[in-house]
């Protein structure tokens, strides 16, 4: 397990326990004196009193927790002083006491002083919980969770990610683990599910699941498996996502693998996610070649127009290769793209695919992938407004650079040239100006050089429309070290579609021609508007154009291009400045 993954308490402690009882007594020594040898001295103090007894103090923190009939007066007080300075707030008209406040939105700014002392109460609520008082930890967190409700006018307020030394999911877990406790049997089912229901809807973040509560005691949660029976008929019952999350949920942990099979066979087609989970399960037990066929099964009975048969495909894949299927693995890959086909999923595409079918395949794709954008634009209304909590089950958008990456690894160099053409020379930072990539791609394709010995200027905007196209649309050039394996993978396909180019001499000049044309008028434009912010982006395009002029032998045409420039923009000093700089490299 990765250690920063964390690490639930109930697990903790049985890994504790575990490791405590596997030691004797002389074990227990040993450790505790490679212990104190690790000490630095500045804290060999502090690792004396840790091992002085403590009866007296725990049996005081327990006379503490049960004792705490002020708790819930002290949390009223605090919880309405933090509601007084939201409403009595002022607010200068400069707001310079707010500055800071704003600039930062992890900070609590003019709340800071409540920080610690509603940290405390969480702390002490959390000590009425461990020492098994849940009717007043109930009303306790039920009453600090109030606190982060309130905002002044400006949206500022305390908020949970304040309290940077309080885990507000295992608060949220104790709470709940409270509910179930304090609840009779016969309504725990209906009121668990509302107040899991209310906790996700007062804190951002992940959906609370009865397995959190289960883990945030080491003591086993009271008459489970009769809740369970009870819960999973309640949850049957209802309707929403957290209801059918919470019925797959409570089948996992209380029928297993079995019991998904069965929920599967039932209600697959109205519970799709459950198919997801019972692979998920088969594929912790080993059992790949049942997810290849249940996965195939899914991909017959499921709506054709699910946006979950991608997620269904991806386990077909992986099932597939753990049984060295290549077949299959294409087939899961080709379903996925067609349910979702972005970037990722084409180069899952081309790198399943052999190299003789490739062509081929990437028309295909680029067909799709146009007929996908077309609907897209058609009913971009629909995408908008659509909000959909479950990923699986959001409709996916792809940008127009996926339909560009299509046309060039198919070899269709005159759809890639005509689907840039009509773009601006401004905005190739942008994924939706497929001109960003395809004028670096001809240059790259008409210097007769491998990827990896470009000149440099051509090297640069190559690397750069790859990075932008690889989820990184606000990638600057100076931050270095973010490339993404998206970034990678396009490295290496690109790599193999130029080892293999076939493109005559009049195809090859028509699109330098045109490449040229489109810097000469990007940098006209970048100059002439003074975009200064971008001198060097136009000095870096006009400087890779004569990089390829030379080496395909033109030094006439680099020359000319290169006085043609400076000439344009004599009295431009930044730019001249610019363009002197990119041509030393």
């Amino acid at each position: 397990m990765p250690h920063s993954e964390k690490i639930p308490l109930k697990t903790f402690w049985e890994k504790v326990e575990q490791r405590l009882s596997a030691c004797s007594t002389d074990e227990l020594r040993a450790i505790l004196r490679t212990m104190a040898q690790e000490t630095p001295p500045t804290q060999r103090q502090a690792f004396l009193d840790k091992l002085k007894s403590m009866t007296k103090k725990t049996a005081a923190a327990v006379e503490k927790a049960l004792g705490q009939e002020q708790l819930l007066t002290d949390i009223d007080k605090l919880v309405d002083e933090i509601e007084a300075a939201t409403k009595d707030a002022e607010f200068r008209e400069e707001y310079n006491e707010w500055d800071d406040y704003y600039d930062d939105e992890d900070s609590p700014g003019h709340y800071e002083e409540f920080v610690e002392p509603l940290t405390a109460l969480f702390d002490r609520t959390q000590a009425v919980f461990d020492y098994a008082n849940p009717v007043l930890a109930r009303a306790a967190y039920r009453k600090l969770f109030a606190a982060f409700s309130f905002e002044d006018d400006y949206g500022g307020g305390l908020h949970e990610c304040h309290l940077s030394n309080v885990d507000m999911g295992e608060a949220c877990a104790r709470y709940l683990r409270a509910v179930y406790e304090t609840e009779p049997s016969v309504r725990q089912p209906e009121e668990l599910f509302d107040q899991m229901q209310q906790v996700g809807s007062w804190f951002a973040g992940s959906r609370p699941m009865v397995d959190d509560i289960i883990q945030v005691s080491p003591k086993p949660l009271p008459d489970m498996d009769h809740f369970f029976r009870d819960w999973i008929v309640f949850l049957g019952k209802q309707s929403g996502s957290d209801a059918d999350t919470w019925l797959r949920e409570a089948i996992r942990l209380s029928l297993g693998t079995q019991g998904l099979e069965e929920l599967v066979r039932k209600e697959g087609s109205n519970r799709p996610h459950a198919y997801l989970d019972w692979f998920t399960a088969l594929e912790k037990e080993g059992r790949h070649r049942e997810v290849l066929d249940a996965a195939k099964e899914a991909l017959q009975t499921l709506d054709a127009k699910l946006h979950i048969r991608a997620a269904v495909a991806d386990h077909l894949y992986a099932a597939a290769s753990k049984l060295n299927d290549r077949d299959t693995q294409r087939t899961a890959r080709m379903e996925a793209f067609l349910i979702e086909p972005a970037l990722v999923r084409l180069l899952d595409l081309w790198e399943t695919t052999p190299d003789e079918e490739r062509s081929k395949l990437m028309q295909q794709a680029a067909q799709h992938a146009k007929e996908f954008l077309a609907h897209q634009l058609c009913h971009s209304e629909n995408f908008e407004e659509a909000w959909v909590e479950d990923l699986f089950e959001k409709p996916r958008l792809i940008d127009k650079s996926v339909l560009a990456h299509s046309y060039l690894l198919a070899g269709e160099w005159d759809a890639a040239h005509e689907l840039a053409a009509p773009e601006e020379v401004l905005g190739w930072s942008s994924p939706e100006n497929s001109q960003g990539l395809v004028v670096p791609f001809f240059l790259v394709m008409l210097s007769y050089k491998r990827l990896d010995s470009l000149p440099p200027n051509l090297a640069q905007i190559w690397r750069l429309a790859l990075l932008l196209r690889s989820g990184l649309y606000y990638w600057d050039e100076e931050d270095e070290g973010r490339e993404t394996s998206t970034f990678e993978r396009l490295k290496c396909t690109y790599a193999e579609r130029l080892a293999a180019l076939d493109l005559d001499h009049d195809k090859q000049e028509q699109f330098l021609s045109w490449c040229l044309e489109v810097a000469k008028n990007r940098v006209n434009t970048i100059v002439g508007k003074k975009y200064r912010k971008s001198y060097e982006k136009a000095a870096t395009l006009i400087a890779a154009c004569s990089e390829v002029l030379k080496l395909r032998g033109d030094a006439e045409g680099m020359e000319e291009i290169l006085n043609e420039t400076r000439g344009r923009f004599p009295r431009h000093r930044s730019f001249q400045a610019a363009l002197t700089k990119q041509l030393t490299k």
